[in-house]
């Protein structure tokens, strides 16, 4: 039986995208990531679009995007951390792919991503402590992923490998 669809979750900075390459390259599927997916048909970045439109204009997008691409074969897809935020992201992730959180300690995170200009989040969030926050309103929701990769040490290839383990288990 094929491998399912792998949906990457976890909040900014946990190496999604980075994990996403190299397991697409290792699986032999199409990587996608929800962010750089939504720049290139809107033609801005993601700060110039909570700039000029709102998050929520974003959030919009992101399930725009995943509608898109949720009945496409043999795909990796980063996705931005507030994706699964949104019930009917969530219901679709379910749905139509593995869903593998990866999970990174918040002092990782904070020290990734607390000099990143290109996070319009921190604009909203600037302290770190509104940012944890945020993080932990999002956990409970990463959780409920079929897959929790602890990757606080690992590097991505390891990550990578770990993931290939639990989806090759799971079909």
């Amino acid at each position: 039986m094929p491998i399912k669809n792998i949906a990457l979750l976890g909040f900014m900075g946990c190496g999604k995208t980075t994990v996403g390459r190299l397991l697409a390259r290792k699986l032999g599927f199409r990587f996608l990531d929800t962010d750089s997916l939504i720049e290139e048909k809107s033609g801005l970045s993601i700060p110039q679009i909570f700039e000029r439109f709102g998050e929520k204009h974003f959030r919009k997008l992101e399930t725009q995007v995943l509608e898109e691409v949720a009945s496409w074969k043999k795909l990796v897809l980063s996705t931005g951390g507030g994706l699964p935020m949104k019930d009917e992201n969530w219901k679709l992730l379910q749905e139509k792919f593995l869903t593998v959180f990866i999970e990174v300690p918040f002092e990782t995170l904070w020290r990734r991503i607390a000099a990143d200009p290109g996070r319009p989040l921190l604009r909203r969030y600037p302290r770190k402590d509104l940012l944890e926050k945020l993080y932990l309103e999002r956990l409970s929701r990463y959780r409920q992923a079929d897959v929790i990769i602890s990757a606080g040490e690992s590097t991505p290839e390891e990550i990578a490998e770990a993931i290939i383990d639990h989806a090759q288990a799971d079909c």
